[in-house]
């Protein structure tokens, strides 16, 4: 064989070697989590997307008390200070191929229990004074505060295929809305239990998902759905392209008694909803990442006090 066969044979080699590669880097989540790491700790070129949030760490190990376990992708932390206790715990999440658009919806006013007006976060600090000795007093809770209009709280998230789809596939899915959302409030819940073992004393936890997904919220009259059918007429709709927006999420019933939340569990279902179980997550579409980081930094006034 020719030198310039061989030469020609080593390149396609090559080639079809690299095809693969890039398929297989491709198929797995972990170049999204490379690229927003990156993302995050450059320098902004846009003063309105300037903000005080930086990378703590990546790809964190955390553990439940049950022995359920998990890798929160990147830790965010805000403030120059070390002692800040302002924290994200970011979840980086693709779209499924198919279902490149998250729809969220429900806006119920409830009398009781979980509001659409309020975001809930968790927090803990110390109760009165500590000797060193022994477990220090923590008061570990979920807060609510007010909820902004420029980051709308819904009660439901569901994919949806781009175009109509065809005989025999279905025009939605939830798995990677779910799984993301499983896995940023395990993740939160294993990094609260992890600060108190370390005697950090005081901190609050944000859950955020950031996606390659289009956001858009539905919004419609409840009326308008059939109660023979339980379906709304495509006319019922109201479709608005959203950069980030909130759910609050009831977590996994584990999760909650193992949390740390020291909060007495009552009977009351809504009110222990509300106190314990819920969750505010923050989703955000990637593009806009650095917009929302700010945005956050300036809803919360994450000053480190």
């Amino acid at each position: 064989m020719k030198k310039s066969d061989i030469e020609r044979s080593a390149s396609a080699s090559e080639k079809d070697t690299a095809e693969t590669v890039a398929l297989a880097l491709n198929e797995q989540g972990y170049l999204f989590q490379h690229k927003i790491a990156q993302l995050l700790q450059s320098p902004s070129n846009d003063g309105q997307s300037a903000h005080n949030w930086y990378v703590e760490a990546e790809e964190v190990p955390v553990s439940m008390p049950n022995g359920d376990e998990t890798r929160i992708d990147l830790v965010l932390r805000h403030g120059p200070q070390l002692g800040g206790p302002w924290r994200v715990v970011l979840e980086c999440k693709r779209s499924a191929r198919d279902y490149k658009r998250w729809v969220f919806f429900g806006q119920v006013d409830r009398r009781r229990g979980p509001s659409r007006n309020n975001y809930y976060v968790e927090l803990a600090d110390l109760r009165g004074s500590w000797n060193h000795q022994g477990e220090p007093p923590m008061t570990h809770r979920v807060e609510a505060g007010v909820a902004s209009q420029d980051c709308p709280v819904f009660d439901f998230g569901v994919e949806v295929r781009i175009g109509r789809p065809g005989s025999g596939k279905r025009a939605s899915a939830t798995d990677a809305i779910e799984d993301a959302f499983q896995q940023v409030t395990l993740g939160q819940a294993g990094l609260a239990l992890r600060l108190r073992n370390a005697r950090e004393l005081t901190f609050r936890l944000l859950p955020v998902v950031v996606t390659t997904a289009e956001l858009t919220s539905a919004e419609f009259s409840v009326d308008r759905v059939s109660l023979d059918r339980g379906m709304l007429e495509p006319n019922d709709l109201s479709l608005k392209p959203r950069r980030w927006l909130a759910v609050n999420y009831r977590v996994n019933d584990v999760i909650c008694q193992l949390s740390g939340v020291t909060t007495n569990r009552t009977t009351d279902l809504a009110a222990d909803l509300a106190a314990r179980q819920v969750r505010t997550v923050f989703v955000v579409q990637a593009a806009h990442v650095q917009h929302f980081l700010a945005w956050l930094g300036n809803q919360f006034r994450c000053t480190g006090q």
